[in-house]
């Protein structure tokens, strides 16, 4: 299921869980994405996001050290042309709509499947592209 379009991207995986970031990026793999980071920690992500430039971001919710939301606050900051994805093993509806509010690129619940995520990141990518028109 290569996919030529997304494979010329770089892209940051920030998960507290060691095994939801390889399973990210497993998904991310069987897409023929080859240049993605991973990051457990928030400074350890925001460094990886400063350094590499990711185009897109995939970001856990539900973090110990900060959440999603606050760390999406930061990206946008970092990396404003990264196209970010809210991901949470929660299929809550409110972490949806708060995903939304919070001007998030795209929204998916782990485990992902890859074309599922293939349409997530190709919505997201067009979500941000459109955003950065209005500017």
């Amino acid at each position: 299921m290569n996919d030529e379009i997304l494979s010329r991207y770089g892209y940051l995986v920030v998960d507290d869980d060691d095994f939801s970031c390889e399973v990210v990026s497993s998904v991310l793999g069987l897409l023929g994405c080859t240049r993605v980071q991973t990051a457990t920690e928030p400074q350890a992500a925001l460094n990886l996001a400063r350094q590499h430039r990711p185009d897109f971001v995939l970001l856990d919710i539900y973090m110990p050290e900060a959440d999603g939301w606050s760390m999406l606050e930061q990206m946008r900051r970092i990396a404003p042309q990264a196209a970010v994805v809210m991901v949470t093993g929660l299929g809550m509806q409110a972490d949806f709509l708060k995903s939304m509010d919070q001007q998030a690129d795209g929204f998916c619940i782990k485990p992902v499947s890859a074309e599922v995520m293939r349409k997530t990141l190709l919505g997201a990518r067009q979500r941000r592209q459109s955003h950065a028109a209005l500017r």
